[in-house]
């Protein structure tokens, strides 16, 4: 990784360390609101898993239908994608099952649940 790289990395990591702290104190949708601020820097610095994992973290607070779940049906194909292209069948079938699991979400959404 180039300096230009790792300035980047620095960059993403300091300002989700700043997002981070305005996390104290919040709950449902505001904490959601920033976790999915967060994961938008992750996925925007080509930092997939940590963006997965922020905007996971959105949808275990607020579980409703929104940015978070759309990032993560895209991320979690981006992921199947590699996972595909390794021929990691293993991987592969999680990523699927992901992608059926944020579809059965919307779902119960749509009809109430």
């Amino acid at each position: 990784m180039g300096l230009f790289g790792f300035g980047k990395k620095k960059a993403v990591l300091d300002a989700v360390k700043a997002k981070r702290s305005e996390l104290e104190g919040k709950e449902g949708v505001a904490a959601a609101n920033v976790l999915n601020e967060i994961g938008k820097l992750y996925a925007d610095a080509n930092m997939v898993d940590e963006a997965v994992e922020a905007y996971e973290q959105s949808l275990e607070v607020n579980r409703t239908m929104g940015k978070a779940s759309a990032a993560l049906v895209k991320l979690y194909n981006k992921k199947r994608a590699a996972a595909a292209e390794a021929k990691d069948d293993e991987a592969i079938k999680y990523y699927m099952d992901k992608v059926t699991e944020m579809l059965a979400i919307s779902k119960d959404q749509l009809r109430g649940k």
